[in-house]
Order: C-alpha cells, then sequence, then structure tokens
C-alpha cells in the first residue's frame, strides 16, 4: 500500500521524518539564507531564476511558508521561444515527495513554447522546509490549496490571468489533480509526469485499508508505517547517471557525456535525500483519501496529458533498466486511472525514468516534443 522501496532515495514519494541529526535543511541557501517573504530575490538556480517566500497559516510544528520560484528567460541566455517577449500562457509545476524544483530544463522548454514558468516547492519541501519541521508533514491534501491560492495570487499580479497549466510530478500530480477538481474552470490544461493516482493494488487493497489506517491516524498521527527496506535504484540512477553505473554507455547517448542524465544529477541532498524516509499514517491517510477521489469523483472537463514511462521494474538487482523504466510506481495503474480522469485526456509514454524530467537526454527531447504537440492541440 506504500510505494516501492526504491522510492525512498531521490524518488518522488517517501515521506514525513524529521531532519535527520547532521543534515543543515538551510545549508544550500548559504550565508545568505532563505528569501524573505513578499521579495524576489535570485534563486539557488543563478540569475535566470528568483524565489520568494509565501507566508501561510502556521500548523502544530509552528510558522510555514510555500516558496515560489519564477523562470527569467530573457535573463536566460538558453531560453528561446515567445516568452521572451510576451507569454502566451502560464505553466505552475509541482513537485513529487521528497523533491523540489530544479529543472531548469523543464523552465526553458515551457519558455520556448511562449509561456511563463513558475514553480512552487509546497510546504515543508525544499526552499519551504525549515528546522524542527517534518518533511512533507500534512494530515489533509486539501491544506496544499492555500500553498496555490497564495501562488496564484503574485502570478496573477505578474501577468495577469493567462490560461493556466498545472504541471505535477508524482504526488505533484495527484495533488494537481484534485486542485483542478475543486477548482473547475480554473485551468486550461493539466499535465501529469508519473503522477500517483493509485496504489500500486489498485482500490481493492486501498479500500480495505483505509479505514484502518483512518482509526490509527486518528490516534497516532505520526506512527511511522513499517514498510520494509530496499536497494534505491532510482536515487542512484540520478545522481551517479550511466558515468557511475558500471554499465556501457548506450550508442544512443555516445556525445552526450556531459549531459546529466549521464553524468549524474546535482542537486541538494537537504532537499532531495538518499536516505530512507518512514512513512507517517496521517499523510499516507490523506493520500488514500485523495486518491479514492480521484476514483470515485474526479471528472475534469480541461484537457489532460498524463505521461509515464513504458514500463515498470520491480526488480532489486542494479539493472540497465532502471534507465528506462519506473522503478518507483506501477505504470500500467497510473494508464488505467489516468483514462478515467476526463473526456480531453492524452497517455503519452516513454523508455524513461519515474521523472521524465530527469530521463536521458533523447527521451527528454521526445517528451519535449509531444508536451509542445499537446500545448499547440490544446491549449
Amino acid at each position: 500500500m506504500t510505494p516501492s522501496p526504491q522510492d525512498r532515495g531521490g524518488g518522488p514519494d517517501t515521506d514525513s521524518a524529521p531532519a535527520p541529526v547532521g543534515r543543515d535543511v538551510l545549508a544550500p541557501w548559504g550565508t545568505a539564507g532563505p528569501p524573505p517573504t513578499g521579495l524576489w530575490r535570485v534563486d539557488l538556480l543563478g540569475p535566470a531564476f528568483e524565489s520568494r517566500a509565501l507566508p501561510l497559516l502556521p500548523d502544530d510544528e509552528g510558522d510555514c511558508v510555500a516558496t515560489l520560484v519564477r523562470h527569467l528567460p530573457h535573463r536566460d541566455p538558453e531560453a528561446t521561444g515567445d516568452a521572451l517577449i510576451f507569454p502566451r500562457f502560464t505553466a505552475l509545476y509541482l513537485h513529487g515527495r521528497n523533491d523540489y524544483f530544479f529543472h531548469v530544463d523543464l523552465a526553458r522548454q515551457i519558455a520556448a513554447a511562449g509561456g511563463a514558468f513558475y514553480a512552487l516547492d509546497l510546504r515543508k519541501y525544499g526552499r519551504s522546509l525549515r528546522p524542527g519541521q517534518t518533511i512533507g508533514d500534512v494530515g489533509d491534501l486539501t491544506v496544499y490549496d492555500e500553498d496555490l491560492s497564495e501562488a496564484l495570487d503574485v502570478i496573477h499580479s505578474e501577468v495577469g490571468r493567462l490560461p493556466l497549466i498545472l504541471i505535477g510530478h508524482s504526488t505533484g500530480g495527484l495533488i494537481a489533480t484534485l486542485w483542478a477538481y475543486r477548482h473547475p474552470g480554473a485551468l486550461a490544461g493539466v499535465i501529469l509526469n508519473s503522477a500517483w493516482l493509485e496504489m500500486q493494488t489498485m482500490a481493492p487493497m486501498r479500500s480495505t485499508v483505509q479505514p484502518v489506517l483512518e482509526r490509527i491516524a486518528a490516534r497516532n498521527p505520526r506512527w511511522e508505517i513499517p514498510t520494509g527496506g530496499g536497494p534505491d535504484l532510482y536515487g542512484r540512477s540520478l545522481t551517479g547517471g550511466w558515468a557511475a553505473s558500471g554499465f556501457d554507455l548506450p550508442d544512443r547517448l555516445v556525445g552526450h557525456e556531459s549531459d546529466p542524465a549521464v553524468a549524474g544529477w546535482t542537486y541538494a541532498h537537504e532537499w532531495k535525500r538518499p536516505e530512507s524516509y518512514p512513512v507517517r499514517a496521517k499523510w499516507l491517510d490523506a493520500i488514500l483519501v485523495g486518491q479514492e477521489t480521484v476514483e470515485k469523483q474526479v471528472h475534469l472537463e480541461c484537457p489532460v496529458l498524463s505521461m509515464c514511462s513504458t514500463s515498470s521494474y520491480s526488480g532489486t538487482e542494479w539493472s540497465p533498466k532502471v534507465f528506462s523504466s519506473d522503478v518507483v510506481l506501477n505504470v500500467d495503474v497510473i494508464v488505467e486511472r489516468s483514462a478515467t480522469l476526463g473526456p480531453l485526456v492524452t497517455i503519452a509514454r516513454f523508455d524513461g525514468r519515474h521523472d521524465l524530467f530527469l530521463s536521458d537526454p533523447d527521451v527528454r527531447a521526445q517528451v519535449w516534443t509531444v508536451i509542445q504537440h499537446w500545448l499547440d492541440a490544446f491549449v
């Protein structure tokens, strides 16, 4: 009923553990510290990106913030397209769990397609994580309505009410889907990147487990659910890339040795952590409730592009398959549940990783092409 063991390192869906001893969640900011609320400041990703903290209502762990990131194509020598002049639509990206936004390639592709790109590090994740907070600690996915509301207020003040696209990866895809359902007419479209719309075992097991888990969460919300362990194949594929894999570089990647999918992706391990995390009862209960809503209630009138890998790899052995398969979620389940989201669902599959935006360069090129065609057709 939980994400696969591989997920607990660098994948989208590891959850809710207090910061390990010695893991300084403010370290990636350096001496400057996090950005102030209400003011843009140059982001960690460089001068082409800026971030600002968005104050949220406090919870039982104290003050909370979300962090909005914007791409400034006029400062980006690698950016191209109409967005350099005037954007035709807006895109807002939502990350998965044990994750945050660092996908500069995605921002540039949206700019090339004519979009104003923003990303949101949700409360208690990434740029929004503060000392003493439990990573990703929520008991109801609707609390993210506040995060998105604050972000959209800022976005609308800057670019007006252009057609809005939500882009969600894994758990971020579940959050985006549920937000779209609760806000009919607000979106011009939804792009899902390996969205966690259902448990691996589909609805029968979920419907059996959820009532029990709900009672446990009510009594002991931060109880750690035993999930077993497993090798971190996904995180290893990201940080080491093909260069550290021990496998021969495929012919299709010769000439791409400097690409991060080959050389290894660089990101802040304080925010996207290699170590495993406990899965907490109240968080998983919130996920199950959200997935039940997707199954029984969600019907989206806006166009949906749901993308995932062509295959899943559930093995525990280190294999070249980890570079071309989803080692976190069951892709057949993603496809089956995606098909029920509404009347205008496009499903596209690629030989890529769980996060398609971190896949090999040739796969990413295919993903960008499909997104561009979909935008042209529906937005």
